[in-house]
């Protein structure tokens, strides 16, 4: 629930990681005092709040410790780390209204008493040069070799010291600065004087300073970690999946700048001149090997096969059934670099293993591409090549792909952006996760296309096919799952969307099975907005099962007051069972054909293409301004 008016926050992130960059595991809490009145507010805060680590971040809203009528004065959050592999440790902080947006980084202690380590004190050091000043020129024994001297009496400075001291110079000649522009005394520029354009409104001024200012965050942020400004960023960026920001044209915008030149060879050799590996998690690092800082987008805790060749490759595990050999299919990652050619390695599993590739938030291609593969359990690499050096942020969507790492040049820079507009997770069957009929699994479906029409990037396909309320298939129900694959990486908005596998089951036992999924769901994700979705109706006249399924659902996301869209009648309904939105069912006699496949059942490339657009218009109206 957001604050009430008159309640100063401040928003605090965090990052935690081992020395090789890999993400910690772990909660972190904040303690207030007991009772902490806010008579401003008419508000009484209590109790503490903890966050626990997804990849090894938080992002939480607290409340400002300076509050003008709170009670007590002067109070600070009792901050309490419980890591993994890491000993406890408690501190305290000040989170002050004056700086909104904190990284706990900047302000936690380090002591280095408290580490496990010994600190030895070295033999002194040579002295250091410096620039010493007095009245008058200074005598034989000032100073050392290499030092500067400045009479503060004539402003004349000597140097450096060899033996003795050179003749003094005076400040003003010799070259130095005595005027600017031709002006002397006290000088005032305005922007005539300097060339710049005097009403500050030129948009090819403007557009050179933020291409420098970019440039120099990139070279600033090459550091192999998160930084304060990236933090900052990101803190604003969550929690903020509007319907203000919906944008159906970017369904359909694909990169419109040069096409780089794409090319696949089974190799495990980079063909770039002196190559540097940017390795994914656990990969052994070799050689002239770093671990690659990337952004990693809709999945995580990775692991490495075993064995060769599996042991150079990694993938997300954090979908059920959290194994290497069946885990995570579709996910992304993202980097920016200003190399211009670079390779993913990648082991080739089958004809099914796909890709898609956007440069600066635009993809190359709406469908997801063949990795372009051979032999099947083979090493490849995939050469994008694009001729010129310049910053690009690039964006991998993954299908069936084992990451082997990105190679590039050791005379360019690769580095992690920030992900936009929040976590948007789906729990559900086949008809999010892909089948046969579309391109691309789970990243060729109506999720990616309505997440890039949102401004998603953290895209969480946590959907296995067969499953529902109350059919395992060959995973687990739905309400099983929850808490593994859903509530373990808090999502901003939360979609519950199936059923179809339900439909010829008890209707009562899917009722109650929906009626305990949707409260578990509440009390473990109290901050995220949790929709429930129906099933989808794959015939232009829905089964009987099929429109009782979608009762069952609407009838209990009504009890549990969560919003409830209907694929079947084409209505939105609000928490409290209004319908604030209608348009026509997903599938019609006109569209039936084209938009399912030839399994009768799921959508088609066609049929994701206008599920995705189907899907914004009637989530928009439930999602904040």
């Amino acid at each position: 629930m957001p604050f009430p008016p008159g309640v100063a926050t401040v928003t605090l992130t965090g990052r935690y990681c081992h020395p090789d960059g890999t993400p910690i595991n772990g909660t972190v809490t904040f303690a207030a005092p007991s009772l902490l009145t806010i008579s401003g507010a008419d508000t009484i805060a209590t109790g503490s709040v903890m966050v626990t680590l997804v990849d090894g971040q938080f992002s939480v809203v607290l409340i400002a410790t300076d509050n003008p009528s709170a009670q007590p004065t002067d109070w600070l959050y009792n901050v309490t780390e419980r890591l993994q592999d890491v000993s406890s440790r408690s501190y305290a902080i000040a989170l002050p209204q004056a700086t909104p947006l904190v990284n706990l980084a900047d302000i936690a202690p380090a002591n280095p008493a408290s580490g496990n380590y010994v600190p030895v004190i070295g033999p002194p050091g040579t002295p250091g040069k410096t620039i010493l000043s007095g009245t008058g020129a200074p005598g034989v024994g000032v100073g050392i070799a290499g030092d500067f001297y400045i009479d503060t009496a004539t402003w004349n400075i000597y140097g450096p010291k060899s033996g003795t001291w050179p003749a003094g110079v005076p400040l003003a000649g010799s070259g130095l600065v005595s005027a600017v522009n031709g002006m002397t005394g006290s000088v005032s520029l305005n922007a005539g004087h300097v060339g710049a354009d005097p009403a500050g409104t030129s948009a090819t001024a403007i557009a050179s300073e933020v291409v420098r200012a970019d440039a120099a965050y990139a070279a600033a942020s090459v550091t192999g970690r998160v930084t304060t400004a990236e933090a900052t960023i990101a803190a604003q960026q969550r929690r903020t999946i509007r319907r203000g920001g919906i944008d159906p044209s970017l369904i359909d915008a694909v990169y419109s700048g040069t096409a780089p030149t794409i090319t696949t060879t089974q190799t495990t050799t980079s063909s770039i001149t002196t190559p540097v590996k940017y390795a994914p998690p656990l990969v052994t690092l070799a050689g002239s090997d770093v671990r690659g800082d990337f952004l990693f987008l809709g999945a995580t805790d990775f692991a490495i096969g075993a064995g060769a060749p599996d042991s150079s490759y990694a993938l997300p595990t954090s979908k059920i059934p959290h194994t290497y050999a069946s885990g995570q299919s579709s996910w992304a990652f993202e980097f920016v670099t200003d190399a211009p050619e670079l390779e993913l390695r990648f082991k080739y599993i089958s004809a099914a293993s796909m890709y898609r590739l956007s440069i600066d938030g635009r993809p190359m291609t709406l469908a997801p591409q063949s990795v372009g593969g051979t032999t099947a359990g083979s090493g490849h690499m995939l050469k994008i090549a694009f001729g010129s050096s310049v910053y690009r942020r690039i964006r991998v969507d993954m299908y069936s792909v084992p990451f082997g790492g990105i190679y590039i040049g050791t005379d360019y820079r690769l580095y992690r952006p920030v992900t936009s507009r929040g976590r948007l997770m789906v729990l559900g069957d086949s008809i999010t996760d892909g089948s046969a009929q579309n391109a691309g699994g789970g990243t060729g479906t109506w999720l990616y296309k309505a997440a890039r029409m949102l401004g998603v990037t953290d895209v969480w396909d946590q959907a296995r096919g067969g499953t529902g309320y109350i059919t395992a298939g060959s995973y687990a129900v739905f309400g099983d799952r929850l808490a593994a694959d859903v509530t373990a990486y808090a999502p901003d908005v939360l979609i519950i969307k199936g059923g179809y596998n339900d439909n010829g089951g008890n209707q009562t036992t899917v009722g109650t099975a929906a009626a305990a999924l949707y409260s578990a769901a509440k009390t473990a994700l109290p901050s995220t907005q949790i929709i429930v979705v129906g099933p989808l109706a794959p015939t232009a006249t829905p089964s009987t099962g099929i429109v009782n399924t979608d009762n069952t659902l609407a009838a209990q996301a009504l009890a549990a007051g969560l919003p409830f869209v209907s694929l079947v009648t084409g209505e939105t309904k609000n928490s409290t069972g209004a319908v604030i939105s209608t348009q026509n069912p997903y599938i019609t006699t006109a569209n039936v054909t084209s938009y399912i496949g030839a399994d009768s059942v799921h959508p088609t490339d066609a049929g994701h293409d206008a599920l995705g657009r189907w899907m914004v218009r009637a989530l928009a109206p439930v999602l904040p301004l």
